[in-house]
């Protein structure tokens, strides 16, 4: 009777092993299948054989471990390789929707490195997201909600000099002349490389300010205004509104080395005449006279401002 147990359970046990090793070289097999499928470039189906191998392989103890190591390591880097491709195809919700799934899978196995790329790259689709938004929003001249929708994008990335320029151009399109600056200086403390375009832009915020304290009669800020213009990019309009604004205020020598900036700047300027007469006008108020008298006479057969310049080539007595 003793005999019949032990050859039962002798039996037994061989079955088991026999069953045990035809289940590893299945595993085994479906890993194989899974690495020629893989090379073959499908990458979704050798996924798929991936996952299967080590479901199979779980079930065998210690004798699969190998088999599962090496699909841990395998399985969350396919699945960001493939939510990569989505994002060259632009396929971007089902991108992010895979990478997700990356990071899951990752944080499951223990794969640190897997599960860091994955959040990285979810982090960058939620920015590319969020500006597409806002620059939509720009283009269709919504600048308002453009602003709005760029501030989204600085929340999520706060370093992100391209979204500050942009909320710049929105907010100074939007005749938000203050909240522009503040963006466009922000956008150059960001990244230096953009200065000069930066320094463009805010030449022109404060060109609308200075044009802003003009029809307010605000002579003295239109003039400080168009001097920081200058002071970011040179340019004729900004000159023009100093030499102006400043002859309003008397201060008659910066208003004629204004005006002569503003006459260098531009040569066939339709008030051009004008401009001639009011630069001779300042520089009388500047004491020199002799320079004056040579504008004066410049203009002095002009149909609307000849009978004013001789007025004053007589008055100074101009040789």
């Amino acid at each position: 009777m003793m005999k019949k147990i032990f050859v039962t359970f002798f039996v037994a046990l061989f079955t088991m092993g026999v069953s045990m090793a035809q289940d590893l070289g299945q595993a085994t097999e479906l890993f194989n299948n899974a690495g020629m499928t893989l090379q073959e470039g499908n990458e979704s189906a050798a996924l798929d054989l991936f996952q299967k191998a080590m479901d199979m392989a779980l079930q065998l103890g210690e004798e699969g471990t190998a088999i599962v190591t090496e699909c841990k390591t395998v399985i969350p880097q396919l699945m960001l390789k493939l939510g990569k491709d989505m994002i060259r195809d632009g396929n971007i919700d089902d991108a992010i929707v895979k990478i997700k799934k990356a990071a899951e899978k990752a944080t499951e196995y223990e794969n640190e490195g897997v599960f860091l790329e994955a959040n990285d790259l979810l982090g960058q689709l939620k920015i590319n997201q969020l500006m597409g938004v806002a620059n939509d929003l720009l283009t269709a001249r919504e600048y308002a909600e453009a602003y709005e929708a760029y501030k989204d994008v600085i929340a999520v990335d706060p370093n992100n000099a391209n979204a500050y320029f942009r909320m710049g151009q929105a907010a100074n399109a939007a005749d938000n002349t203050d909240a522009a600056e503040e963006a466009f200086l922000k956008a150059k403390e960001l990244d230096e490389s953009i200065a000069d375009n930066v320094d463009r832009q805010l030449s022109t915020v404060f060109i609308k300010k200075a044009v802003a304290c003009q029809r307010a009669k605000d002579l003295k800020g239109a003039m400080e205004n168009a001097q920081r213009s200058i002071e970011f990019s040179d340019n004729a309009n900004a000159q023009k509104i100093v030499g102006l604004s400043a002859l309003g205020l008397k201060q008659n020598t910066v208003a004629a080395e204004a005006l002569k900036a503003y006459l260098a700047m531009s040569p066939d300027a339709r008030d051009r005449v004008q401009i001639v007469y009011q630069l001779g006008t300042a520089l009388i108020g500047a004491g020199q006279t002799g320079e004056a008298c040579g504008y004066f006479k410049e203009i002095a057969q002009d149909p609307k401002w000849g009978e004013a310049a001789r007025y004053q080539i007589t008055v100074l007595k101009c040789k």
